[in-house]
């Protein structure tokens, strides 16, 4: 609101007391008053408006809007059609008739084709391209949307530009494209410096970028700007969880529950900070809160969940347990172990329900009675749990005893490729799956891998499944003989593993399979890796045959793998010792 635009409401009001029978005065009124906020003014001029000209589309558009803004989006919708029917030519009418379907259930082509056709009648005007892009946004077509922002930005003057760089730059780094989301935003924090919300986005792209000291210089200059939220605090979290400041990062979290007690992201992120801390009892009993609200989360998973009760074979289902498999391979490999603990619960039978190309292997796995897929059908059960809900009702942080608890199942056999003789066989693996929100901090550039490849006495195998060379690249064929790519599934990549003598990896499933089969395993990890590692020690409570490599605060990964070939020509001269 700026004191022309109170001008102008004046000067239209007094024109419509002279002149009472003219909607366009009327309609233009009414519009004017929807920008000052005096929506019960504006409603009463534009139904007059409407009822004087019940053919003129102004009169419509000018009564649609303020419908949307006191959110009777039906009702607006209907005054708006009527409108463009009207005038098919009417730019905003169009506009507005799309923001009011970008909210409207099922509407989505609709709404996009409305803000289209309005950019097309106002050419020079940003704002149906800025509305294109938000609706774009609201339906996760984020690189439609960042076209339609950049359209925007070539038009917007300064007052507006910052926003819709800030929305781009938002945008941009949900496609995870966060080294073009940086300079984005930054060039919109230089248009508003004084701008809270780009501060805090800024400080999310930052930290994609593996730049959390300047990330949190954001969050704090954004909470000094007036940032009240939730959200702000839970971002100096990350920037601070992300630089190992475990403590600060925990009072971070503990202030965003304390604004916003039933965020489930806040507890989730606390929990996850707990458990990289070690406070196992609380972080499994805060991690709980990563379902509340979950959109994808099976009904019988809040109806019918396992507190921890005996389950005795009288019950409709014979007493059965249903376990959910959850997130990644990687999890389901681990946390499958707690299974044997639940007929000590008195639990008379467990199903587990899990990812298809785990199944083989999930069949070898003690106490489980039965195996499905995940998206098939499910047998009868009387309770259920996600696996990773275990460690909490079990009460029992500690990783159960007993390694291997995975085998490969008879006549299962994965030949390697013939090796040398006398040379010790290793896999490698240098790259996540790259959906996984923290994998630009475990992987690694396969061009870091030399130091390593470069022992000699070893055959390198690679346990590297999919197309990872354009994101990390691959070393030449000749280092490196490729052996993962030949499995259909985890059972045949586990009969594989059973014919190496150690594989070297960064954080990834093939680690937990591995460590399942009681192989041993060389981990490299980040210096702040994920909750199971600890922050600390060469050791995992976890798998007792592997070795962590840990990359330094603030330091590459040169390093680590520096120490991984030292302890590699070490080990190759102990085997060829006598």
């Amino acid at each position: 609101m700026s004191g022309m635009d109170v001008e102008d409401e004046r000067f239209l009001t007094r024109l419509a007391e002279r002149m009472p029978g003219d909607a366009e005065v009327l309609a233009r009124l009414a519009v004017m008053r929807v920008r000052l906020g005096a929506l019960d003014g504006a409603k009463a001029v534009a139904e007059r408006a409407v009822e004087l000209a019940p053919g003129l589309a102004e009169a419509h558009a000018a009564l649609g809007l303020v419908l949307s803004k006191t959110r009777q989006f039906p009702e607006a919708r209907a005054s708006l059609e009527r409108a463009v029917k009207l005038n098919p030519g009417l730019g905003m009418a169009w506009m507005h008739l799309g923001e009011v379907l970008s909210v409207l259930p099922d509407q989505a082509q609709a709404a996009v084709d409305a803000l289209r056709r309005a950019s097309g009648l106002m050419p020079r005007d940003p704002r149906p391209l800025n509305a294109l892009a938000g609706a774009l946004m609201g339906y996760q077509r984020y690189d439609d949307a960042i076209g339609a922002y950049r359209a925007a930005t070539a038009l917007a003057s300064e007052p507006n530009l910052a926003d819709m760089l800030n929305n781009m730059g938002v945008a941009l780094e949900r496609l995870e494209r966060r080294d073009e989301a940086v300079p984005v935003i930054r060039a919109a924090s230089l248009i508003r410096p004084d701008s809270a919300a780009i501060q805090d986005n800024l400080g999310n792209a930052l930290l994609g970028t593996a730049r959390a000291e300047e990330a949190e210089a954001c969050h704090r200059r954004a909470l000094a700007l007036g940032a009240k939220g939730a959200e702000t605090w839970s971002n100096l979290g990350n920037a601070l969880h992300r630089q190992g400041r475990l403590d600060e990062a925990d009072a971070a979290y503990r202030r965003a529950i304390q604004i916003n007690p039933e965020g489930p992201k806040f507890h989730t992120n606390l929990a996850l900070n707990l458990l990289l801390s070690g406070r196992m009892e609380e972080g499994w009993r805060e991690y709980e809160w990563r379902w509340r609200g979950h959109p994808n989360l099976p009904p019988y998973l809040s109806d019918r969940v396992w507190t921890g009760e005996a389950l005795p074979p009288d019950l409709p289902a014979g007493g059965t347990l249903l376990l959910q498999a959850e997130q990644g391979y990687g999890d389901t490999l681990q946390f499958v172990r707690y299974v044997p603990m639940l007929k000590e619960r008195g639990v008379s039978r467990v199903v587990l329900a899990c990812q298809p190309e785990l199944i083989r292997l999930m069949e070898t796995a003690p106490g489980l009675d039965e195996v499905v897929g995940e998206t098939g059908p499910l047998p009868p059960f009387d309770k259920a749990l996600t696996l990773l809900s275990l460690p909490g009702v079990l009460a029992g942080h500690a990783a159960p005893a007993g390694i291997p608890y995975l085998s490969v199942p008879k006549g299962v056999r994965m030949a390697l490729p013939v090796a040398p003789a006398g040379t010790l066989k290793v896999g490698l693996a240098w790259a996540g799956r790259p959906t996984h929100g923290d994998d630009w901090n475990r992987s690694i550039p396969a061009g870091m891998l030399d130091p390593i490849l470069d022992v000699s006495g070893v055959s390198f195998y690679s346990l590297q499944r999919g197309a990872v060379a354009p994101r990390l690249g691959r070393p030449p064929a000749e280092r490196l003989v490729e052996a993962a790519d030949l499995c259909a599934d985890f059972c045949d990549t586990a009969a594989m593993l059973s014919g190496l003598d150690l594989i070297i990896s960064v954080d990834t499933a093939v680690v937990h399979l591995a460590g399942a089969l009681g192989k041993p395993v060389w981990l490299l990890l980040p210096s702040v890796p994920d909750f199971r590692w600890r922050m600390e020690g060469d050791t995992s409570e976890w798998y007792p045959a592997f070795r962590l490599f840990r990359r330094k605060p603030q330091g590459g990964w040169d390093a680590p793998i520096a120490r991984v070939a030292q302890s590699l020509r070490a080990l190759v001269a102990q085997s060829a010792s006598p």
